[in-house]
């Protein structure tokens, strides 16, 4: 599946003698990128653009990079002028909505044949247009939820990892009893209940499907799937799953207890794999269990997981047939085995399946790939809902939950009642 070398070379030849003959062959690519090229953050991007270029000399790129929310001031602007650059940095939702619902993004699926597709975790292909289309080859993916486990604390209580709910709270009195909490979770911030928690078991409860409806207003959130996902919240809290004070602990404050030896689970995103790491003796880190969030009793789909696509680079859709097919030969060089390749050798994890043992990864981030590559993902609930609405209402209403101040018909009823009043997608 995955080219050689030679074939990509071979590529190269058949592109350059496809564009021979027009004024001078050079075709430049105009772009507008946000990354800083000098950020140790982004160490390969200058080298594969370098690799690009011997490859392709017929193809110049023409850059500007710019970073943070001065990226979005301007390209706003640009999209209102309908003045765009050939290539430029997207996300596919509505963080590019001034983009994308102007037509301005091309649609990959014509470029994107079952033989390329398949060298990727399938979950960057899920549609990013209302219509299906797909507008970028996401390099990585944001997931939401990874189960981190002490299993040098574990054995010494006589347990084994928990692969169920059940079997997670059967073991709370042998862990509370030995005086270590259970699962260290940080939920003082107005996201991680609902982004790092409940999206989860929402896709355990009820699937995409179920919450596609929802979000169209087939479905309500008051309904039964969605209360569900609320109710294992409140079924761990009354087991004593989670740390006493969670909504008073941040993130890092729970990374930090966790690595010290005091809990024997941590629940975290994906993406704290590098602060763990840093907050962990070398020692510890490396005995570090990765695992999927425990199975629920008639889960829907056990051992699933939610992400976002990170951003990456789409093509202009008013690009001509040459200019088109040259963007795509850099998309699919950056994102190619190539590109990712060199993502891989400077810590990043990446969507493409790569041969990991030609790589020097940690044992716990290779356990995180092996892990991901595997799993369905469903949605983050604030990545398709009105992040006002989550953060207001839904958000408090799992605090209120874990406090016992309101149950979880009582919080889906006010996010039902918010969403119908406020969510543009909704059907009146």
């Amino acid at each position: 599946m995955k080219k050689s070398r030679f074939a990509l070379m071979a590529l190269a030849f058949l592109f350059l003698a496809g564009c021979s003959g027009k004024n001078d062959g050079t075709i430049t690519l105009t772009g507008y990128i946000q990354i800083d090229p000098a950020d140790p953050q982004y160490a390969s991007w200058n080298p594969t653009l370098a690799a690009f270029s011997e490859l392709y000399p017929n193809i110049k790129l023409d850059f500007e990079y710019v970073t943070g929310e001065q990226f979005h001031d301007k390209f706003q602007i640009m999209a209102t002028a309908r003045q765009i650059p050939d290539l430029f940095t997207l996300y596919a939702g509505q963080r590019s909505g001034y983009i994308l619902n102007r037509g301005l993004a091309m649609d990959l699926r014509p470029f994107l044949t079952d033989e390329f597709k398949a060298n990727y975790n399938e979950a960057i292909w899920e549609p990013q247009g209302p219509n299906g289309e797909i507008y970028i080859i996401a390099p990585n993916m944001a997931v939401a939820t990874v189960i981190y486990a002490n299993p040098a604390l574990l054995s010494g209580l006589g347990l084994s990892p928990a692969t169920t709910l059940n079997e997670l709270i059967a073991q709370v009195p042998t862990i509370r009893g030995a005086g270590f909490d259970v699962l260290m979770f940080g939920n003082s911030a107005v996201w991680p209940g609902s982004s790092l928690l409940q999206s989860a078991l929402l896709e355990r409860t009820a699937g995409k499907d179920w919450f596609a409806r929802a979000m169209s207003g087939e479905a309500k959130f008051s309904d039964r799937p969605f209360v569900e996902s609320l109710e294992v919240i409140k079924r761990m809290t009354d087991a004593r799953v989670f740390s006493a004070g969670m909504n008073q602990l941040s993130g890092l404050n729970a990374i930090t207890e966790f690595v010290n030896g005091r809990s024997a689970y941590l629940l975290q995103a994906g993406w704290s794999l590098s602060a763990i790491r840093a907050a962990a003796d070398p020692e510890f880190f490396n005995t570090i269990l990765v695992l999927p969030f425990p199975d629920l009793p008639n889960d829907l789909n056990p051992g699933s997981n939610v992400a976002t696509l990170g951003e990456a680079i789409g093509m202009s859709s008013r690009l001509n047939k040459e200019k088109a097919e040259a963007a795509w030969a850099f998309l699919s060089f950056l994102y190619g085995e190539f590109g990712m390749d060199a993502l891989m050798r400077k810590g990043s994890d990446v969507t493409y399946r790569l041969d990991l043992s030609k790589y020097d990864i940690d044992p716990v981030m290779r356990q995180y790939i092996e892990m991901t590559d595997r799993q369905h993902m469903g949605w983050i609930i604030d990545a398709k809902m009105d992040g006002e609405g989550v953060n207001l209402v839904l958000n408090p209403g799992i605090q209120a939950i874990t406090i016992g101040s309101k149950t979880p018909q009582q919080v889906a009823d006010e996010y039902e009642a918010w969403v119908a009043a406020n969510e543009a997608g909704r059907r009146r």
